[in-house]
């Protein structure tokens, strides 16, 4: 089955990606979307591949700010592990860092049915923190 994500962040004008496609097995959950979509995401990345593949010009600005611009270049070759991957995308759902959109329907629970259609879109929103400190 062919679904297609799009990652966005809050305050940004235009979606970091346009619209990825993505071959799943069929699910019925939100917790099983998500875990297809790292698992696949990780391997691509363990593969030499990124989810983005390039800078906007408002990512390099606030790099620029931050003191360091980058590319994703991988500076060793420590392959990530899917199941801890897997754990984070999880638990920062759970902790709100991201919301999920089915067509124009907040996801708000993992276990909820969903009803997954061919040619589905998704749309997850980084959220932004608003106050305190880099650590």
């Amino acid at each position: 089955m062919r679904i297609y994500a799009r990652v966005k962040s809050i305050g940004k004008r235009k979606p970091v990606l346009e619209l990825q496609p993505f071959d799943i097995e069929p699910v019925n959950t939100l917790r099983g979307l998500i875990i297809q979509i790292v698992q696949q995401n990780v391997k691509a990345f363990n593969n030499g591949k990124s989810f983005t593949m390039y800078l906007l010009e408002e990512d390099i600005e606030a790099a620029h700010e931050q003191g360091k611009v980058g590319f994703n270049h991988k500076y060793n070759d420590a392959k990530q592990s899917e199941q801890a991957a897997v754990e984070e995308a999880l638990l920062a759902f759970e902790d709100g860092i991201y919301k999920v959109l089915y067509g124009d329907i907040e996801l708000t629970k993992l276990d909820e049915p969903l009803q997954l259609k061919e040619e589905d879109i998704f749309t997850f929103i980084k959220l932004t923190m608003l106050s305190g400190r880099l650590w």
